[in-house]
């Protein structure tokens, strides 16, 4: 019983990363690739007053607007302020956002991942079955 409940914990987190790299996926296809200036680096800090990452507000155009938005990923070292970055943009939700040179990564990685849980699921699976 026990294997079949880790196959099925590994269908879970084969599904989460699947979904996750579509999104990034959808993002580069759909979404509109932008030139972004940090004008605002903000720590964020855990209950102890240590700074755990870095948030940056970005600037940037599209549709003939100017918008501000902070990323949502943080970082552990702080970009400078007035650096320009290239980011996806989901033009319906531009809260959403991605930067350029960490996209392709990050699919690359959710694949690998899907992969190794889809591995790893079907090990167990089979071993519960039999």
């Amino acid at each position: 019983m026990k294997e079949i409940i880790w196959g099925g914990i590994g269908l879970i987190i084969a599904i989460c990363a699947a979904v996750y790299m579509i999104r990034l996926i959808l993002l580069k296809r759909k979404g509109q690739l932008v030139l972004a200036e940090v004008v605002e680096v903000r720590e964020k800090k855990n209950r102890k007053g240590m700074t755990v990452s870095y948030i940056h507000r970005m600037k940037f155009e599209c549709g003939g607007k100017t918008y501000e938005k902070d990323d949502k990923a943080g970082f552990n070292q702080p970009m400078k302020i007035g650096e320009k970055k290239l980011i996806w943009v989901n033009p319906a939700d531009l809260s959403r956002f991605e930067y350029d040179d960490e996209i392709k990564k990050n699919i690359i990685i959710a694949g690998v991942l899907v992969g190794v849980a889809v591995i790893f699921s079907i090990r167990w699976l089979i071993t519960g079955l039999s």
